[in-house]
């Protein structure tokens, strides 16, 4: 075969290549790699702040799970005293498959009173899929 004819057969497997590639390549690529984000996902949501019940010098951390129905469970973190109850609190949700989505206040203990002011605290929110 002589020079001439090499490079013809060259360019032309190189062409064919990137043509197979262009029309056939999305369509070999992983699903996972195309995958979008579910649109009917349902997430349930849960926050970390400081607790506003206990008065002690002990810092405890309450974890509030929230309901679609508009009620909230609260469960309480207790670390031993050389620990660090916000840190025992957020690798418990971690543990547990929750995602850190944001912080912001959260008023906690809301008074019924008009025009009472309410207790403001901040709050670590956090998010996972529903099963």
């Amino acid at each position: 075969m002589n020079r001439r004819n090499y490079l013809l057969t060259v360019a032309l497997s190189l062409a064919a290549g990137l043509a197979g590639h262009a029309l056939y390549g999305p369509l070999a690529a992983p699903t996972a790699a195309r995958a979008e984000p579910r649109r009917d996902a349902q997430y349930e949501y849960c926050a970390v702040v400081k607790s506003q019940a206990i008065a002690t010098p002990r810092l405890f951390y309450w974890i509030i799970y929230f309901k679609e129905e508009g009620a909230a469970k609260t469960e309480t973190v207790e670390a031993s005293l050389s620990g660090n109850s916000q840190a025992k609190a957020i690798a418990k949700l971690g543990e547990d498959g929750w995602e850190m989505v944001g912080e912001g206040p959260l008023d906690v203990r809301p008074d019924p009173r008009p025009n009472a002011p309410g207790t403001t605290t901040t709050a670590i929110f956090f998010k996972r899929r529903k099963d």
